[in-house]
């Protein structure tokens, strides 16, 4: 059976159109969350399936969507979780197994920490899930994660317990074995991979993996 790959796309700041056509093409399954719904049709892309409160999108996109009729679902304004939670509680109940997620990353602190800290919720459940900005990859780990090498991008490990992160790297120009990581620490900051793929363990605890360039 074919892995579902689903793409997320959140109304924080645009991801270049690139990546997003890219995106598009490995995905099995579209889903904008209320704002970025704009951006989606801007670019020629029809999602599979609109959820939110549609208190931030264009009239012209919700009569393109009703011309192509595309499902929504609508939800009030005041509720209790954001649209991305929503989307992403649609997405592992229809049974993704990837989730790659792009505006999520805004001018907002509140939300865009939220929104990182749910790649944990991802996780948790089994599924594969990474959050691609232009310039920064962002995964949750327990497990272990192999990256490409990749000119010119940093790694950095950032624990997100209370009792740290024990973690092993290899194929990276600083290589750890069995090295804890305490919480609010900088030591896994700015790394990067030296060999064709970099190798990451995480032996106890969970981690913040970001790949960015400046």
């Amino acid at each position: 059976m074919k892995e579902l790959k689903a793409l997320l796309i959140l109304n924080g700041e645009k991801v270049n159109s690139t990546t997003i056509l890219k995106l598009k093409d490995e995905s099995d399954f579209i889903l904008s969350a209320d704002g970025g719904t704009d951006y989606c049709v801007e670019l020629g892309i029809i999602p599979d399936l609109v959820i939110g409160d549609l208190d931030s999108i264009s009239p012209k996109t919700l009569d393109i969507l009703k011309k192509k009729e595309v499902p929504i679902n609508v939800f009030p304004i005041k509720k209790d979780k954001t649209d991305s939670q929503l989307s992403i509680e649609y997405l592992m109940d229809k049974g993704a197994e990837e989730i790659t997620i792009i505006g999520a990353i805004g001018s907002r602190i509140d939300h865009t920490l939220a929104n990182i800290l749910l790649l944990k919720t991802i996780k948790d459940k089994g599924i594969k899930g990474k959050i691609v900005h232009n310039n920064n990859i962002i995964y949750i780990i327990d497990d272990e994660l192999i990256l490409d090498k990749k000119n010119g991008y940093f790694v950095s490990i950032i624990p997100i317990e209370s009792k740290g992160v024990l973690v092993s790297l290899k194929g990276f120009e600083y290589n750890l074995s069995k090295v804890k990581i305490d919480f609010a620490s900088t030591l896994g900051v700015s790394n990067f991979v030296i060999d064709e793929k970099g190798y990451i363990k995480v032996h106890e605890g969970e981690c913040l993996v970001v790949v960015s360039k400046d």
